[in-house]
């Protein structure tokens, strides 16, 4: 068996605790005409990643399904449709192979509240099952430091996270801190493949205040042309600024509407601590941006806007963007 193909069967195995007989399902997004043709790769990677990961569960004697839903809008955190999760009722371990994100969704939550393990994968590709890539790592390792970082979050009151044109406090939610090794072994366990980060929303509106820039090449859906700055007051984003007339019209047209384009965007979601050592800004260079890597980068931190419901906080709104900062100094503040 080659190495991409017994990757898969770990992360059944291992990542997922399968047991024989369990019924695997793996969700797809199809293509819908009406999005910009730009996002058709994507779909295309995504939908080459699941059917080789039910071939390869098939080949084993593995009771795999593979289901699709053509998606409506084009945007990480849209719900999938109440039928899908009908269709969807025998099944004891989930992949979500999709281009946008159903991570921080009701259909999501549902699967977890009912039992099933579920590994959110939006825009993972086959290139991450490779030798070099970060689901071929030792997931019992990156579980036990992941555990140790999300322990100091829980006892810490704040969090002080510092880098170049980085300097923000966040007041952590600590009856909410959550693992996200990339191990989702027991009933309703939930989380992102590839592993790994520790995270929590912060206290809702409360003490959050300051500012990250995240730099070109970086950002939240897509790397950003230019280095943006974002400033957050009392646990709300307040503005986002770019350095020369070019960033702030690119921060007008495309970043602003996600921030501020509906009440509860602007809310600030979640911070988030990467803990993979496999990731590296080597490795997101060389295989192209994608925020579900790149927020799993050990010494990243990234701040989200949005949806915090899903991990036990109050917004409920359905947009949630991780805007990606490298190369943080964290301060853990009783």
């Amino acid at each position: 068996m080659n190495i991409v193909d017994q990757a898969i069967l770990n992360a059944l195995s291992i990542n997922m605790g399968y047991h024989y007989g369990e019924k695997v399902i793996i969700i797809v997004q199809d293509w819908n005409p009406l999005f910009d043709k730009s996002l058709r790769k994507g779909f295309r990677r995504s939908s080459s990643l699941a059917d080789r990961m039910l071939r390869v569960f098939q080949n084993e004697g593995i009771s795999a399904d593979l289901l699709s839903y053509t998606p409506t809008e084009a945007r990480n955190g849209a719900d999938a449709p109440k039928e899908l999760l009908e269709r969807s009722s025998h099944g004891e371990i989930f992949f979500l192979t999709t281009p946008f994100s159903l991570t921080h969704t009701h259909f999501r939550k549902s699967l977890s509240a009912r039992g099933a393990r579920v590994a959110s994968m939006p825009g993972f590709t086959l290139e991450l099952f490779e030798e070099d890539g970060p689901m071929n790592v030792d997931y019992r390792e990156i579980k036990r430091i992941t555990e140790e970082t999300a322990e100091r979050l829980h006892k810490a009151r704040f969090v002080k996270i510092t880098a170049p044109g980085t300097e923000m406090v966040v007041e952590i939610d600590r009856e909410n801190v959550h693992v996200s090794s990339g191990v989702l072994d027991t009933p309703g366990k939930w989380g992102n493949l590839p592993g790994a980060e520790a995270y929590a929303p912060p206290v809702h509106l409360g003490k959050s205040n300051g500012f990250f820039t995240v730099p070109a090449g970086w950002g939240g859906n897509a790397p950003l042309p230019y280095p943006l700055r974002f400033t957050v007051q009392g646990g709300r984003f307040v503005s986002v600024e770019g350095e020369n007339p070019e960033a702030e019209k690119f921060a007008e047209e495309k970043v602003r509407p996600h921030l501020f384009g509906a009440p509860g965007y602007e809310v600030l979601a979640e911070l988030g601590i990467g803990t993979n050592p496999n990731l590296t800004a080597e490795y997101i260079a060389k295989k192209g941006w994608s925020a579900l890597t790149a927020e799993k980068i050990a010494g990243s931190a990234h701040f989200a806007n949005g949806n915090s419901f899903s991990m036990g906080g109050k917004n409920d709104v359905p947009v949630h963007i991780d805007w990606v900062v490298p190369g943080v100094k964290l301060e853990f503040q009783s």
